[in-house]
């Protein structure tokens, strides 16, 4: 690993040499009227070097020569170069000018193509939008910018997953997330094994795209349809995302930036409590060990007394008359028969409403990048440097980042010979990352199942006095841990080395006929360690464990490429390549389940024998591709792709997959006479088709070897699941058609795109009959048919030279239905965490099923299922037994879609002078999500909704007819008279039975939300330093800004974030919360400096 490291630095180092000194130009821009135009952009074509004119029109730049060449751009106005020709000092009159219809965009490959000749849509997002706002996520920068995509968050905290889907799910077997590409390499975004486990709840690692520094991103563009994507093979079936990162490319001279950018976060939405009752049961309560031994002090639901008169009760930190408190069971003085000898006082019984507020801490994060570079006509370089230091809002949790980021390009031969090399090495690490779900390790579950008398403030010293390392301090020894001891003693952290790039040379043999030759590699080593101190509730001895975790990915390209010259009638460009990916993963884990002594966390200190677990894959593709763009008078482009993989996943028989694309882009405006007010119009129309392969091992069965042994041997046993060595690859085929149209010079854009993807012979998991052995068989079988529109709608409708008003707004809406699954079954489960998501011919991905209470149409005497509360009728009752309870219908019923009817995002961007200010609002109407903590705590009387009335007087007869967040009481259900008829119900329960049972946690129809969310996603205003204050440091550009991210949440749901999906099993579940970390609002500021 070292050697490939230094080797890839080595060729980046190679071509850096000193550069020349800089003077400066100072100068004016006005208009026809002579007004002055402010804002106007002045910067020397090639570099980073730019400035933008003040109130008055004046400028001042640093060039290197002046003898360079000075570009002056306006919105609205004719593009102006002009030489310095030795001038200090210049003046620049602009006028009204036309639309730039030469525009390029990356695509695939890394080849850069006019826009206008695209026959398929691709959005782009350049770096300084990246910059406005950051997250340390980079996915989560994307989010509400882009249209046909989808980004959705684990709720981890800092540093968690995210989701990112790209025109809906097409995919019954995989995660439907994108492929990632950086300079043309593929990079990995997998979040690797969770650490669940051996005894472990999941933890969330984060996706590896994270490791990206939004400082050194120039550009990201989006490909999205099999016609733009067929280049990049089998895993671009979901999408392509392009970045392509900053580079010293075309610089002159020296320069150097820096940027600061610093946010301060709290919770969003954290759920609501009651507080008027607080621990126990039937009203009672009283603390003697947190065992049992006092009244319901066993007990961690919040049944118990009220507050109402401040009674006085013993509690968990009562103090004693030995000094120590009533919760310190391990060291208080006891007398011969066990009973504790010494007293503990009676404290008031209040209620504690921002106990679990008060749990969560101000986090921060802080992102520092300094970067120099420079060059000239034969070379150039960027060297960049950025640390990200982020402290979590749970205590306790953090994630450090330190990228260093090389980038260098030599021409050889009178640059015929093109060499660029980048190097991207990124160290990762955390002291802790936060559990997930449902469980004890979590301590977002224990915010369920947390007395609301308790001061966050009594926890907080969580040893037991001269029981440090072996018995922790808490309310309840039953059933939980302390929270902070949790947070402190439990941790999951993790150290990475992560190094990803690519060398690759260009030569010209003529100018027609040029030669790419490329190598990349992405590869990380992960160490992660999980501690667990004595007393923690799944390993009451402790418990020590190492996970192991490498990756690796090369590819090896070669691209030549002829465009001959045949005139301005004909344009031609052939292309022809090929690529080998090669990937490589290790797991290693190994725990020691219990400790000999208390706080040493080494495998010497094992007391029973470790356990070992392990995993190795290995999988190639090779790949030949061509393609061919044809231009006719800058009118029509044709555009023909062909690619053919060569799987090792797949059998020999159908490891060969050859697919095609060919899109079509007719610019009308070359021909027709459009009214002036139209600048622009084009018509696009694409096909293509994208092969998918499976993962490694599915062909031939294989044994799992365990750390038991027999006879001295180790034993194994054959996987679960049937191997299937006939298996083919799955096919997705696009189809889309789009129209680009421009209006006003430019001023007003409108991109339109409708696209029909069809995603054929699925491979498949599915249930076997249990007589053979196996418990499920891969095959291929399925159909997807996902359609949607696209729509983004740019405008200007301001442009002064003291003010500018720009909008950008993006429309999404995606539908993905199953079209046909194998002969005889009739639905296919895609997951069940908690809520069950089953594809079923005829009907949307993403549709979510559970079960739900038995309603009882009281006019046809007829069971009726309801999926929606808005179907509920006047004569629908609830159906209870004779014992007063409602009666759950065990049939799955379906609740809904996690997918959204509709997103749409709005972005305004303003200047006024040196001031700019903006703002991105995010909508997503429709779907449905299942709160597993409304269920929960529903249950335990923690939820404001189990205070809604007063539960000593209420006389509790169930009948509500509310579908989800079930609390109103209607007295309208029935009960079964057993001949066919229901009379009304009015057999009374407790509060605790009648909620109880209402918010059971297998009911998950009452869990249901409307996802729909209304959110300000980004919010900022800054100031562009003017240039006299800034020149007396060498400085071109300062500009300071203050910035929020999520500031705003519109939602129907009370409880928590809708954004915010569940993680476990590896990845991202949508449709479900489980006991989430909530998600942030940050505000802060951002410094930028350009030298």
């Amino acid at each position: 690993m070292k050697l490939i490291y230094l080797t890839l630095l080595t060729c980046c180092l190679a071509g850096v040499t000193p550069l020349a000194a800089q003077q400066t130009v100072t100068g004016r821009i006005t208009d026809p009227n002579n007004e002055p135009l402010i804002g106007a952009s002045v910067l020397i074509p090639g570099t980073n070097a730019g400035t933008v004119t003040n109130f008055d029109g004046d400028f001042e730049l640093t060039v290197p020569s002046l003898n360079d060449t000075l570009l002056v751009t306006y919105v609205g106005y004719e593009t102006l170069r002009e030489p310095i020709n030795g001038r200090t000092e210049v003046m620049f009159l602009l006028r009204e000018g036309a639309l730039d219809l030469n525009a390029v965009t990356v695509t695939a490959l890394g080849i850069e193509r006019e826009a206008k000749a695209l026959g398929y849509a691709v959005q782009e997002i350049d770096g300084e939008q990246l910059d406005r706002v950051k997250d340390p996520n980079l996915i989560n920068n994307l989010a509400g910018k882009l249209a046909g995509v989808r980004v959705t968050g684990g709720g981890s905290g800092i540093g968690s997953s995210s989701r990112i889907v790209i025109r809906g799910e097409s995919s019954l077997s995989g995660d439907n997330q994108p492929l990632f590409v950086v300079n043309g390499v593929p990079i990995n975004n997998d979040n690797g094994n969770n650490g669940g486990g051996n005894g472990n709840m999941a933890a969330d690692y984060g996706n590896s795209a994270a490791d990206i520094n939004p400082d050194d991103i120039e550009t990201i563009t989006v490909l999205k349809g099999a016609n733009a994507t067929a280049l990049y093979g089998s895993r671009a079936a979901n999408g392509v995302v392009l970045i392509t990162t900053k580079s010293g490319a075309g610089k002159r001279g020296i320069g150097a930036s820096f940027s600061s950018n610093t946010t301060f976060e709290r919770p969003l939405r954290i759920p609501e409590y009651q507080n008027s009752y607080g621990q126990g049961a039937g009203g009672q309560f009283a603390f003697g060990d947190g065992f049992g031994a006092g009244t319901n002090d066993n007990i961690d639901e919040s049944w118990g007394p009220a507050f109402a008169g401040n009674p006085l009760i013993v509690q968990h930190n009562s103090p004693t008359s030995s000094g120590l408190r009533a919760g310190d069971f391990a060291v208080r003085p006891r007398t011969e028969d066990g009973q504790f000898a010494d007293e503990a006082t009676a404290l008031p019984w209040t209620a504690a409403p921002g106990n679990i507020e008060d749990f969560f801490e101000t986090g921060y994060t802080t992102i520092n990048t300094v970067a120099l570079y420079g060059g000239d006509e034969q070379r150039n370089f960027r060297l960049s440097y950025s640390n990200t230091a982020n402290e979590g809002i749970l205590p306790n949790t953090d994630l450090s980042r330190n990228n260093l980021t090389l980038d260098v390009g030599q021409n050889f031969l009178d640059q015929k010979l093109r060499v660029r090399a980048n190097a991207n090495y990124i160290n990762s690490s955390s002291d802790n990352r936060p559990n997930n779900s449902y469980g004890t390790e979590n301590v977002m579950y224990l915010w369920v199942w947390f007395g609301r008398q308790i001061q966050m403030n009594s926890l907080r010293d969580y040893w037991q006095p001269g029981q440090e390392n072996i018995q922790q301090f808490n309310y309840n020894y039953n059933w939980h841990d302390n929270p902070y001891f949790t947070m402190y003693e439990n941790t999951n952290a993790f150290d990475e080395n992560r190094l990803f790039g690519n060398v690759n040379a260009t030569y010209d043999f003529t100018d027609e006929l040029q030669l790419m030759v490329r190598y990349g590699l992405d590869t990380y080593d992960e160490l992660r360690t999980g501690r667990r101190a004595w007393s923690t509730q799944r390993f009451p001895r402790g418990q020590y464990r190492e996970d192991n975790i490498f990756f690796q990915e090369r590819n090896a390209d070669f691209l030549l490429t002829y465009a001959p010259q045949i005139g301005e009638t004909f344009t031609a460009t052939i292309s022809a390549g090929g690529n080998q990916m090669t990937q490589e993963r290790r797991f290693r884990r190994t725990s020691a389940n219990e400790l000999a002594v208390p706080g040493v966390y080494s495998f010497n200190n094992a007391a029973i024998p470790l356990v070992n677990n392990q995993f190795n894959s290995r999988r190639r593709i090779n790949s030949l591709y061509a393609t061919a763009n044809l231009g006719f008078r800058n009118f029509l482009y044709l555009d023909l792709s062909a690619r053919n993989d060569w799987s090792s996943t797949l059998p020999a028989a159908n490891n060969s997959y050859f697919y095609p694309s060919a899109s079509l882009s007719a610019v009308l405006s070359e021909v027709i006479d459009f009214p002036a007010a139209v600048s622009f119009a084009k018509l696009r129309a694409g096909y293509g088709q994208v092969g998918a392969d499976t993962d490694p091992y599915r062909l031939l069965g294989y044994f799992q070897f365990s750390s038991n042994t027999y006879g001295g041997q180790l034993l194994g046993t054959e996987d679960n699941l049937l191997a299937n060595a006939n298996l083919k690859p799955e096919r997705l085929n696009t189809l889309e058609f789009g129209a680009d149209l421009r209006f006003l010079r430019g001023r007003l854009g409108l991109d339109l795109t409708w696209y029909n993807n069809v995603s054929r012979d699925q491979i498949l998991q599915v249930p076997v009959s249990q007589s053979s052995g196996y418990g499920a068989r891969y095959f291929n079988a399925g159909e997807i048919e996902s359609k949607g529109v696209e729509l983004l709608l740019n405008g200007e409708p301001v442009s002064r030279g003291n003010f500018d008003w720009r909008v950008n707004l993006n429309f999404t809406r995606a539908r993905s239905t199953v079209n046909e699954l194998a002969p005889g079954i009739e639905s296919y489960q895609l997951s069940s965490n908690y809520l069950t998501v089953l594809a079923r011919p005829g009907e949307r991905m993403g549709d979510v099923y559970g079960t739900g209470f038995v309603l009882i149409d009281t006019e046809t005497n007829e069971r009726v299922t309801v999926d929606d509360v808005a179907d509920i009728k006047d004569t629908y009752a609830h159906l209870y037994d004779a014992n007063g309870f409602p009666v759950r219908d065990p049939n799955l019923r379906r609740l809904g879609n996690y997918n959204p009817d509709f997103q749409l995002g709005l972005n305004n961007d303003f200047r006024i002078g040196n001031v700019d200010f903006g703002f991105l609002w995010d909508w997503s109407q429709g779907g449905v999500i299942m709160s597993r903590t409304l269920l929960i705590g529903g249950t335990s009387g923690m939820m404001a909704e189990t205070a809604e009335y007063d539960r000593e007087t209420t006389d509790f007869i169930g009948g509500t007819t509310r579908v989800t967040g079930v609390s109103e009481l209607d007295r309208n259900g029935v009960v079964a008279t057993g001949d066919g008829t229901y009379v009304p119900n009015t057999t009374a329960l407790s509060a605790r039975d009648f909620y109880w049972s209402h918010f059971n946690r297998d009911n998950e129809t009452v869990g249901m939300y409307d996802a729909t969310f209304l959110k300000l996603r980004e919010a900022r205003i800054g100031y562009n330093l003017p240039r006299e204050w800034v020149s007396g440091i060498g400085a071109q550009r300062i500009r300071l800004s203050l910035i929020g991210r999520n500031l705003l949440l519109f939602t129907e749901n009370p409880h928590f974030d809708p954004e915010v999906f569940s993680y476990g099993g590896g990845g991202i579940v949508p449709g479900v919360e489980d006991m989430a970390t909530p998600s942030s609002r940050s505000f802060g500021f951002n410094l930028n400096v350009v030298f």
